[in-house]
C-alpha cells in the first residue's frame, strides 16, 4: 500500500464511525425524503469514500449540506472538519457540485452553533480556485441565486438546482471573497432562509 492509498483508507477509517453514526440517528425517522438524501449517501460512502474521487467527495459534500438543511448541524460540522487532513484537488467542471462548497458551510455552522469566526481556514489552493475567471464569472448577484434555472427546471429537478444555489451562496458566499455577494448579503440570506424552508417541506 502506497502513501496515498494509506491516507485514503485513514480517512475512510476516521469518517466511518460520523456516517454509521448519523446512519443509527437517521434509521428512527427514515422516509423517501432522507433516505435518498442521507440514508443512501451514507451507506454508499461507508462502503467506499476516496477524497481523490470527485464523485465521493461530491457525495460526502451533499450529504453534509442535506444534514444542515435538516437542522442536524453538528452532524454537519462533524463531516466539514474531517476534511481538514486532507488536501483536496479543485477543478472547475463546468458546474458547482463539489467538496469546494464545504468550507463556506463550516464557517456557516461554525458562527451558528459556536459563535466563531473560520473565515481564515480556508486552505490556500481554495483561494486560488476561487479567485479563477471562471469561479469569480459565476459568482455574480443575482445569478447566484439562480432563479432562471430554477424557474425553467421541471419538478424532478427543483431540489437540486435550490441545492445548487445553496452551494453558489453559502460554500462561496460565506468565505467573504466576493464583494458583489457581501454587498448584497441580506438579499442574499433571505434566499438561502426561504431555499431551506422549502426544500424541508414535506
Amino acid at each position: 500500500m502506497n502513501k496515498i492509498q494509506q491516507e485514503i483508507k485513514l480517512f475512510h477509517d476516521k469518517l466511518e464511525p460520523i456516517l454509521e453514526k448519523i446512519l443509527e440517528q437517521n434509521n428512527k425517522k427514515n422516509t423517501k425524503r432522507t433516505y435518498n438524501t442521507i440514508t443512501k449517501p451514507c451507506k454508499k460512502l461507508i462502503q467506499k469514500c476516496s477524497y481523490k474521487s470527485i464523485s465521493d467527495t461530491s457525495s460526502l459534500c451533499s450529504l453534509a449540506y442535506w444534514l444542515y438543511i435538516y437542522g442536524d448541524k453538528k452532524s454537519a460540522l462533524e463531516i466539514c472538519e474531517i476534511t481538514h487532513e486532507v488536501e483536496f484537488s479543485f477543478e472547475f467542471m463546468g458546474w458547482n457540485s463539489g467538496i469546494q462548497n464545504i468550507f463556506g458551510l463550516e464557517i456557516r455552522i461554525a458562527r451558528e452553533l459556536l459563535g466563531e469566526n473560520r473565515r481564515n481556514n480556508i486552505p490556500l489552493n481554495l483561494l486560488e480556485y476561487c479567485f479563477s475567471k471562471e469561479v469569480k464569472k459565476e459568482l455574480r448577484y443575482p445569478q447566484v441565486l439562480r432563479e432562471d434555472k430554477i424557474a425553467d427546471c421541471s419538478s424532478r429537478f427543483l431540489n437540486t438546482e435550490l441545492l445548487l444555489a445553496l452551494y453558489n451562496m453559502i460554500g462561496f458566499g460565506e468565505t467573504g471573497l466576493f464583494t458583489e455577494i457581501n454587498r448584497n448579503w441580506e438579499k442574499i440570506e433571505e434566499a438561502i432562509n426561504f431555499y431551506i424552508d422549502y426544500l424541508n417541506e414535506d
